[in-house]
């Protein structure tokens, strides 16, 4: 990685550990912002960064403890991580062309993945120790959820897209 996508990269995820911080204030907010910036990463700087965003943020939240359910059950972390991957390569494919398609496959797919790995193999081999009304909301979090979540970050990033490349080519003519 250069220098300027290694610093790009940094600050991208600076921002996204400042957002998974503000957890506490909204879901949508928080998870439309995060899901948006692994997109602007992908976008901008490359599939590479989008990848260590999307590995590294779960784990920094772990350890800030910021999701209780991954306190709970650990095995969540790979989960968020799975459907974060899902998202950044359909992201990355839609680089070439086909951008919007992309990612409203990658925010379907991405839920879609979430709520299977959710409902069919976490909970009901590792959620145990998880109340029965919390199992409902992480049901619906990894699920409806995150579809919005994804939809709407998908959004922000495209219209961030579309506007700085614009910027940028407008500059690289004068």
């Amino acid at each position: 990685m250069k220098t300027k996508q290694l610093v790009l990269t940094a600050l991208l995820l600076a921002m996204c550990i400042v957002f998974q911080s503000l957890k506490g204030i909204s879901v949508y907010l928080t998870g439309s912002a995060v899901n948006a910036l692994l997109i602007m990463a992908t976008l901008a700087v490359g599939t590479s960064s989008g990848i260590f965003i999307a590995l590294i943020s779960p784990v920094i939240a772990y350890f800030m403890g910021l999701t209780p359910i991954m306190q709970m059950v650990p095995i969540m972390l790979f989960v968020v991580m799975i459907g974060n991957l899902t998202l950044v390569l359909l992201a990355s494919r839609g680089r070439r062309e086909k951008l919007p398609a992309w990612l409203a496959l990658g925010a379907i797919l991405k839920a879609v993945v979430l709520w299977l790995l959710v409902w069919y193999a976490v909970l009901p081999y590792f959620g145990g120790a998880v109340p029965e009304k919390m199992a409902a909301v992480v049901k619906t979090t990894f699920s409806i959820t995150q579809l919005i979540t994804a939809v709407i970050g998908c959004a922000i990033a495209y219209v961030i897209h579309i506007r700085v490349r614009h910027l940028y080519f407008a500059e690289q003519k004068s």
